[in-house]
């Protein structure tokens, strides 16, 4: 006898997504996780468009990561038209990069994953009893949005990062206000990763066949933006390389393609393959923090993306005042240098919240004449299915209930964007 469970919508999550479970006497029998957004075919919208007009048209993608999708197609027209930026400039890139990432690790952590380890449906039930965890949630959520809309004009869809550089900057009393509030959240960093020390990382999903990649930071840095990807079984390709290993499949029921390794190995992207990778590029509290909890940080266990995410909030608020002060020894700095454009064809590959995103441009006649864009959660969907799977393979037996918490738990401790992943479909 065949029993399919299904979780219509998953919860907490950005996007529309289910999961369709098959059980019978003997276990599990089939389990699928459905993307069901309908694609939006942004490479397609764009091909045409002025270079400029196609910048502005990428961070709509997503808003939860829109620096994220606006920095690295920035970076591909720069690499297509042949432009390097100034260092300063890749510094303030930085900076506004790390505002979407405090932003989102602590929208995700607070108010998406921490419901479940207190258990409670949603976080406004925790108001009463945890007000310290929503204070600290909107503190580090709201110091991530000010970033943003210091650096880029406004906190999602950015327009002020363009070609060469920044239409304007800060002045040097916003980036003191900044400097001083960042300092004022670090404590709030560093409690998330006691906070979230403490709770079970739900081993039975352990995966020793499982592959981490990160973007190899060109600076040296624990960082985003690189040249190189690092793969956890110590390969390294260029950026440039990547449709050779990074091979996307369509498959029948999701609106994403699935993402391999050489074609056919799983593997996983996001806070986790970051330290996986570039754990030895840590420094100041966050690395006294990963020695003292690196066995949380298991390579073989999706959910300690979770604990990975934490200790990330406090590298990226120490790396943001760093910036900040580097910034000011060097006042004032020129905004932006001209571009010319030309023709020719980049890549970029750069470290969203949720992992590595793709961006390829060619530019022909100062336009966009192909693009194509592979996002974090369409390289995250094949292992995600495959560890939804494992987990329901340990407690298939459960009841329902049960069994459908915890395969959410799985799909959520990935931090997952699916309206992201849903414009790469090809008809």
């Amino acid at each position: 006898m065949y029993i399919p469970i299904t979780i219509d919508h998953i919860a907490r999550v950005e996007g529309k997504g289910g999961i369709e479970i098959v059980t019978s006497d003997e276990g599990i029998k089939e389990v699928k996780l459905n993307i069901i957004e309908g694609p939006r075919f942004f490479e397609a919208i764009t091909l045409g468009k002025k270079l400029e007009e196609a910048l502005a048209v990428y961070p709509r993608i997503c808003s939860f990561c829109s620096a994220a999708h606006k920095l690295t197609a920035v970076e591909a027209a720069e690499k297509a038209v042949g432009f390097t930026p100034r260092l300063e400039i890749q510094d303030l890139r930085d900076l506004l990069y790390i505002g979407d990432m405090i932003e989102s690790h602590a929208l995700h952590l607070y108010l998406l994953v921490l419901p479940d380890y207190l258990g409670y449906s949603n976080p406004l039930a925790m108001v009463d009893k945890y007000r310290k965890e929503i204070e600290c949630a909107m503190a580090l959520k709201n110091i991530g949005s000010k970033i943003m809309d210091y650096l880029a004009s406004r906190a999602i869809h950015q327009e002020n990062a363009i070609l060469g550089g920044f239409g304007k900057l800060p002045t040097r009393g916003q980036f003191e206000e900044l400097k001083k509030e960042l300092k004022e959240t670090l404590p709030m960093a560093e409690y998330t990763v006691e906070l979230f020390s403490k709770f079970e990382q739900y081993e039975e999903v352990k995966d020793k066949e499982m592959i981490h990649m990160a973007v190899k930071p060109r600076n040296g840095v624990y960082g985003i933006f690189g040249d190189y990807i690092k793969v956890s079984d110590g390969f390294e390709f260029p950026v440039e390389d990547y449709k050779k290993h990074i091979v996307e499949k369509v498959v029948g029921h999701s609106f994403a393609k699935h993402s391999f390794y050489n074609n056919e190995k799983h593997f996983m992207v996001g806070a986790i393959s970051r330290i996986v990778n570039n754990a030895d590029l840590l420094y100041g509290k966050a690395k006294e923090l990963y020695n003292q909890y690196k066995d949380l940080l298991r390579y073989d266990n999706c959910f300690a993306n979770n604990f990975a995410q934490a200790l990330e909030l406090v590298y990226f608020v120490e790396r943001a005042i760093d910036i900040i002060d580097d910034t000011l020894a060097k006042w004032p700095i020129k905004e932006r240098d001209e571009v010319e454009i030309k023709d020719g064809f980049g890549v970029s590959i750069t470290e969203a919240p949720r992992g590595l995103v793709a961006y390829a441009l060619e530019v022909k006649d100062g336009k966009v004449n192909y693009a194509d864009i592979i996002t974090p959660t369409a390289m995250n969907l094949a292992i995600m299915e495959r560890h939804v799977r494992m987990m329901a393979e340990k407690h298939w037996q459960d009841d329902p209930e049960t069994l459908k918490l915890l395969t959410e738990m799985t799909v959520r401790a990935y931090d997952p964007c699916i309206s992201c992943s849903v414009h790469v479909i090809k008809l």
